[in-house]
């Protein structure tokens, strides 16, 4: 007994010195992940840090901006006779309303000596009384340009002293990569100095139906009605992009935020500092986005990406790089292009007398061209009129001055659905240019896929029908 005991309590003991050593190892971290943990408190000390240096800096250079635009022409009805009218007033108010409408912004500084403020197009448009706040000071504002197309507005204050503001830096704006933090400042619904933080959600986005020319930055940093106007930047404190719109059902945040990138910004600045009409270059040429049915019909493997070229004008700067209708282009000046807005940003902001590579693929090669854009050329566009004669996919056709006229589409038809309205001239189909509707009707009898050419108001584009 006595040795089992022994043997007993020697084993007890064995145990649980085997269990302290293990569970010690198990609550005792390895210094490699004692440094990590080290190193990782470390970098979020620096960011944020650094996002205090930024905001404190903001305040200097990051503007508030009133605007106030009396509103002329015909009468208006008060809101508040209208509000009561809802409820069985049917009197009629004893002055007209002509308010003085105001609206809310932000700017900020892009030159300290000049005290010129960059902001949205929106928040100064038509405005009679300018007043930007920088650092708690008061300043009057007056307009020296703006560029409806890009949503950009220049404005310079007047009675700064020197050291009361400082300019923000731009940075390259393609140099950014998604993920990347970006940081937010402007005065959402009137609060002053808002600083919010996220990231790059995307870049390059369009079709936001917002400006003419579009090409944002989606970030989501907070941005609220208040923000148009101010600076998306880095962690470095440099301008990234300038605050713009917002994706909302609800009028406010919902994590989606769209800047104009900082290159647009500064390209368009430039010239409205100067006092010069906004010129943007234009190759001469209608292009469109490519489709699947397009890409078969140009016998294009479904994973190019490029744009068509529907049209090209004479004397253009295309016609002379030697450009065709129907070639393809993949990229210009070095970057890939895989929308119609990609491209029209990237000839629009281009240097005029450059040489500017431009990659095609033409009947399957690839080939290369140079084109120079020329600040002389302008794209004009002519009317087309109309005409009558029967056709086979739901379309009415008729000659009219030498050309195949679509006079009318029937509702619910094939080309109906292609999107063809009365009024487009077929220019060509299957590639063949036509000259009459007989040799039109003809091919199309002949297919059971087609692709039309369309000229619709001077401007041509590819459309596949499929029977």
């Amino acid at each position: 007994m006595r040795v089992l005991k022994v043997l007993t309590f020697s084993f007890v003991t064995i145990l649980t010195a085997s269990l302290i050593v293990n569970a010690s190892s198990m609550i005792v971290p390895s210094g490699t992940a004692v440094s990590e943990a080290v190193t990782t408190s470390s970098n979020m000390r620096s960011l944020e840090q650094e996002i205090m240096k930024i905001s404190e800096k903001a305040n200097k250079s990051v503007a508030s901006i009133k605007t106030e635009r009396t509103v002329r022409g015909r009468e208006q009805i008060d809101p508040f006779f209208e509000f009561f009218r809802q409820f069985g007033f049917r009197g009629q108010p004893r002055q007209p309303y002509n308010p003085n409408r105001q609206s809310m912004g932000t700017g900020f500084v892009i030159d300290a000596r000049e005290g010129l403020v960059v902001t949205n197009n929106h928040v100064i448009a038509r405005a009679d009384k300018i007043e930007v706040t920088i650092n708690g000071k008061v300043y009057e504002g007056e307009l020296v340009g703006t560029d409806p197309q890009t949503d950009i507005g220049l404005i310079r204050i007047k009675g700064f002293k020197r050291g009361e503001i400082e300019a923000l830096k731009f940075a390259d704006s393609d140099k950014i990569k998604v993920g990347s933090f970006a940081i937010a400042v402007g005065n959402p619904f009137g609060l002053s100095q808002t600083v919010t933080f996220g990231i790059v959600s995307a870049k390059g986005r369009s079709g936001m139906n917002v400006t003419e020319y579009e090409d944002f930055i989606q970030t989501d940093a907070a941005i609220n009605p208040g923000n148009s106007g101010g600076p998306l930047m880095n962690t470095s404190g440099e301008v990234i992009g300038m605050n713009t719109a917002i994706f909302s059902k609800s009028g406010g945040y919902m994590g989606i935020g769209f800047a104009v990138p900082s290159n647009m910004v500064k390209a368009i600045t430039d010239q409205l500092r100067d006092g010069k009409e906004i010129r943007r270059a234009q190759m001469g040429v209608t292009i469109q986005d490519l489709n699947d049915g397009l890409k078969e019909h140009l016998g294009l493997d479904k994973n190019v990406s490029g744009v068509l070229i529907s049209s090209v004008a004479n004397g253009s700067p295309a016609e002379k790089a030697g450009i065709r209708q129907g070639d393809v282009i993949v990229k210009f000046d070095g970057k890939s292009v895989d929308t119609v807005s990609r491209l029209r940003n990237l000839v629009a902001f281009s240097a005029f007398g450059r040489k500017i590579p431009v990659e095609i693929i033409r009947d399957g090669k690839t080939l290369r061209r140079h084109v120079v854009l020329s600040e002389d050329f302008k794209f004009d566009i002519s009317d087309v009129d109309g005409g009558i004669i029967q056709g086979d996919l739901g379309i009415t056709l008729s000659m009219e001055k030498n050309r195949i006229v679509v006079s009318e589409v029937e509702q619910g038809s094939l080309a109906a659905s292609a999107g063809i309205v009365p009024g487009d001239v077929i220019v060509a189909v299957n590639r063949k240019r036509v000259k009459s509707v007989e040799e039109a009707s003809k091919i199309i009898g002949q297919s059971n896929s087609v692709l039309l050419l369309i000229n619709r108001k001077g401007r041509e584009f590819f459309v596949v029908i499929n029977k």
